[in-house]
């Protein structure tokens, strides 16, 4: 076998895998494992480039790691390029929203590693539509680029070992092996690093890349039996139900189960190498076309999606997806046939030269364009950083002035909107309020996505601060609006909303009556942290909800806030950690619903001067700050 012929089918193939991914990101509710699109594109590529490869050094004697390295480049980088200049483009217009990570999120996709990115910068996968970023759908393309890299390196060795010992049959156990461990490495990473990194790390990824290259080494040269291509059918029918019942953001495929999958990808892949049903459907001339362009409608359908949402359009459901599709599939063609395939065919940038100073040159000018956009500053609290404003209470003549007390409260939208809300007549000039609170966000270190009582997926916004970073900026701002330079005197957490709902903990869904120790632990190190800057601490427990908080918590919210506040109350007492009840003054006399908002979680704006007083007189009894 002197050469790879091509084959429409796995065009075709690519085309179904695109369309499950743009499903996925359409919000398709039926193509809730549309992500699995991915994964075959992985295997796909594992079985392509190491099959050239092998044709190559059949063909040559050798492989040029050069050559393949430059092919890679005509094919991936100029589009890559395009797409993240567009979107720098898009987000100084405006017509993009951009994170704080955004200028990190560019120059990490340029270099190919954002799945590294994602993972250190504690950015889920579950995330992506709670907290969007235009580039987010680089990670994958990271994963394929590095084993890119590596993998022309490794098959160089692995085929000088193999020639030596005259044995080329042993190239397929040598990769074989090579899958085994990545195979081993999946689930291991997700027991005993996290989930995400089962999903984002690129060993753990790597087991479906190496699947099709098990299948390429085992195939070249051979002919398969013509019964495999009724594996086609069978295996298109296991993709389609693994699309439609695997959930989005957790689960199996986050567990370190997605080498199955691959082995699912590749068994397809195999069948098509004998002609039969699979072959003609798969090389249905639309499906193959769509796999031509398949790299460029991956490309540009993220940001495309991001940018034409309901606001900007006005439209919604079918509407809104065939605008969407059209204006992708347009973006891709254009670029497929005015950029991709002239630069492939050399028809332009014919020389090496000539190619890597267009290279050169195009990351620099997204280089630059990315970091001239204006983005939005890091997580800062939408209260005012310090509610109290006026001069302190003046002290008898010849006596010390008494300096007010600073107190630093933390938390959620809770007490982020009971400042906000409280500050325009707040008049104490015996406390200084420093608020420490951000909508949306409770703080905690890897906060565990949740859902809501629909199923909708839940996390944090995407530039919330962990509390080891925002606490440290709180609690050491000086405070000179009030007329003094004082340190915190106590920190005061309103914590403990978040638990409510359901939480994913180690791959299952814990209902807070299962558990809330992922929570506790938390607040435990938090804790823990401010004691060491002897800094004293009171725990606001929350109160329990009102009726019209289903909105979003589920319909036993009653049942779920017992659970939560008694395992934040036996960990309090356990702990000798003081504490005030919220409950005391929100729930009066059993009636939860006098000082609520609509929402039935907050605090209604007029009641929240006298709510923000009780809280403050509590917390200086409970401490007794002098």
């Amino acid at each position: 076998m002197s050469g790879l012929a091509y084959q429409p089918a796995l065009d075709g193939l690519r085309g179904v895998a695109v369309a499950a991914v743009l499903g996925f990101h359409l919000e398709l509710g039926w193509l809730s494992g549309g992500y699995l699109g991915v994964s075959v594109f992985f295997t796909l590529s594992g079985f392509l480039i190491t099959s050239l490869l092998l044709a190559e050094h059949d063909r040559d004697g050798r492989v040029s790691l050069p050559g393949f390295y430059q092919r890679r480049a005509r094919r991936l980088i100029p589009a890559g390029l395009l797409t993240l200049a567009l979107v720098c483009a898009l987000v100084a217009f405006d017509l993009l929203q951009a994170r704080s990570t955004f200028r990190r999120d560019v120059i990490a996709s340029m270099t190919q590693v954002l799945n590294w990115v994602n993972l250190f910068g504690g950015q889920s996968y579950a995330d992506l539509f709670t907290a969007p970023s235009p580039v987010t759908h680089f990670w994958s393309l990271g994963i394929e680029e590095q084993f890119y890299v590596l993998w022309p390196l490794t098959m160089v060795l692995l085929l000088r070992f193999t020639r030596r010992r005259a044995a080329p049959q042993r190239l397929v156990w040598l990769i074989g092996g090579l899958w085994v461990v990545a195979v081993v490495a999946a689930p291991l990473t997700a027991r005993w690093w996290s989930n995400d990194a089962a999903y984002y790390a690129t060993w753990a990824r790597a087991a479906e890349v190496l699947c099709g290259a098990v299948l390429a080494a085992f195939v070249f040269g051979r002919s398969l039996p013509r019964w495999v291509r009724w594996l086609a059918p069978l295996a298109l029918l296991a993709m389609g139900v693994a699309v439609v019942i695997t959930p989005a953001g957790h689960g199996w495929a986050f567990s370190g189960g997605l080498p199955l999958f691959g082995v699912v990808s590749a068994l397809l892949i195999a069948a098509l190498q004998v002609p039969g049903v699979g072959t003609v459907v798969l090389s249905w001339r639309p499906l193959v076309w769509l796999g031509q362009v398949s790299y460029g409608l991956y490309l540009f359908h993220w940001p495309v999606f991001l940018m034409l949402d309901h606001d900007r359009t006005g439209l919604r459901g079918v509407a809104l997806v065939v605008v969407r599709l059209a204006v992708t599939t347009l973006a891709a063609a254009l670029s497929f046939v005015m950029l991709e395939r002239p630069i492939r065919q050399r028809r332009f940038l014919k020389s090496t030269r000539a190619l890597t100073g267009a290279l050169v040159g195009g990351v620099a000018v997204v280089g630059a364009m990315a970091l001239l956009v204006e983005v939005p500053a890091a997580a800062l609290p939408r209260a005012p950083i310090v509610i109290a404003v006026q001069q302190p209470a003046r002290a008898p003549q010849g006596q010390p002035a008494p300096e007010p007390v600073v107190m630093a409260i933390f938390g959620d939208s809770v007490p982020a909107w009971l400042l906000r809300d409280a500050a325009p007549t707040y008049a104490r000039t015996d406390v200084v309020v420093v608020a420490g609170a951000s909508e949306a966000c409770d703080g905690m270190i890897g906060l565990p996505v949740g859902r809501d009582k629909f199923g909708a997926l839940l996390a944090p916004r995407a530039d919330c601060q962990e509390w080891n970073t925002w606490y440290p900026t709180v609690l050491d701002r000086l405070v000179p609006e009030a007329g003094f330079d004082q340190t915190t005197d106590v920190a005061v957490l309103v914590l403990g909303q978040a638990p409510v709902i359901d939480h994913l903990i180690d791959g299952v869904w814990l209902h807070p009556c299962d558990s809330i120790d992922w929570y506790l632990d938390d607040i435990s190190a938090r804790i823990r942290y401010l004691d060491r800057r002897d800094i004293p601490v009171v725990f606001a427990v929350p109160a329990r909800l009102g009726v019209h908080s289903t909105f979003l918590v589920p319909d036993d919210y009653v049942r779920r806030m017992g659970c939560v506040r008694r395992g934040l109350l036996n960990y309090l007492r356990s702990n000798d950690v003081p504490y005030v009840d919220l409950d005391d003054v929100l729930c009066p006399s059993g009636n939860c619903e006098a000082y609520r908002a609509a929402d039935g979680v907050h605090v209604e704006p007029p009641y929240a001067p006298q709510v923000l007083d009780w809280l403050i007189e509590q917390v200086l009894l409970v401490r007794a700050v002098p």
